[in-house]
């Protein structure tokens, strides 16, 4: 029988001259004194999901702002083509955008938070396509499925 600390040949590896052979226990407590700074290390880095936010409220900006040189341009004005394609440009990109938070996993409980947060300030002309229609469901339940991936996934790593 061989007990911890003791090598096949029945010596004790403190006895012995040659090193120690796997993890000894001073490398050991050397990991774990270092694993409290390395964890908070981790849990620094921020959310994805906060710099996908950023960008939804960015790119409503400039959707807001192209409705607004739009909308008062008279139909034959010479700027409303362009302007209309601005807005046209901006919604595209908005649009695209909410469908990225709508399906986003937060990596972390603070940008659950935050997604559940932000998405409920949204009002109904920045919620996705088809929300208000027979796709509504649809789209609710992928957003309930993301979100509770992204907390499984925070709870499991916790």
């Amino acid at each position: 029988m061989r007990f911890i600390g003791q090598r096949h040949n029945g010596e004790r590896t403190s006895e012995s001259r040659k090193p120690a052979e796997g993890l000894s226990r001073r490398n050991l407590l050397g990991a774990l004194a270092v694993l409290p700074v390395a964890l908070p290390a981790a849990a620094a880095v921020p959310d994805p999901v906060f710099a996908a936010i950023e960008r939804y409220k960015m790119l409503s900006v400039e959707y807001t702002a192209a409705v607004d040189r739009w909308a008062p341009l008279e139909h034959e004005h010479p700027d409303r083509s362009d302007a209309e394609d601005e807005t046209s440009r901006t919604s595209d990109a908005l649009f695209e955008q909410i469908d990225v938070l709508f399906t986003f996993r937060p990596s972390t409980i603070a940008g659950v938070a935050a997604l559940l947060k932000y998405i409920s300030t949204l009002e109904e002309w920045q919620v996705p396509r088809g929300l208000e229609e027979s796709e509504a469901m649809q789209a609710v339940q992928t957003l309930c499925t993301c979100l509770a991936a992204a907390i499984e996934q925070s709870w499991v790593r916790a």
